[in-house]
């Protein structure tokens, strides 16, 4: 049986993460073996039709740019590479974009927003 969910930063005996990070999202558990493990259930979603005020475009130059590359151009940082691919509908952020993809980048004051409330539901 596992215990009650919380989330990384609250444990003690984990790690502290950066909270930027796409673990963040996740409630933690232990099991009877005193195992820590990640519910990976959890994701965010975004409307396909946001209102163009949240964000800004970018047409992506080369093919196969890395996710964290992308995020790190426009936030200052490799781990909101997780907002980029949830606003686009990316499912599967193992494939790189390639050239010519226009992506939609949230501006960082709505990036911010999410953020604080991701960490309300802790």
């Amino acid at each position: 049986m596992a215990t009650t969910p919380s989330k990384q930063n609250n444990i003690t005996e984990l790690p502290s993460l950066n909270n930027y990070r796409y673990e963040n999202l996740f409630n933690v558990y232990q099991n009877e073996a005193n195992q820590y493990f990640y519910n990976l259930l959890s994701k965010v979603n975004f409307p396909a039709n946001m209102d163009e005020t949240y964000y800004t475009t970018y047409t992506v130059e080369n093919d196969n740019l890395p996710w964290t590359f992308i995020s790190n151009k426009f936030y200052g940082t490799i781990y909101l590479w997780w907002i980029i691919c949830a606003s686009n509908q990316i499912n599967n952020p193992v494939y790189f974009p390639k050239a010519g993809t226009i992506l939609k980048i949230l501006n960082p004051i709505i990036v911010r927003n999410i953020l604080q409330q991701l960490n309300l539901q802790q």
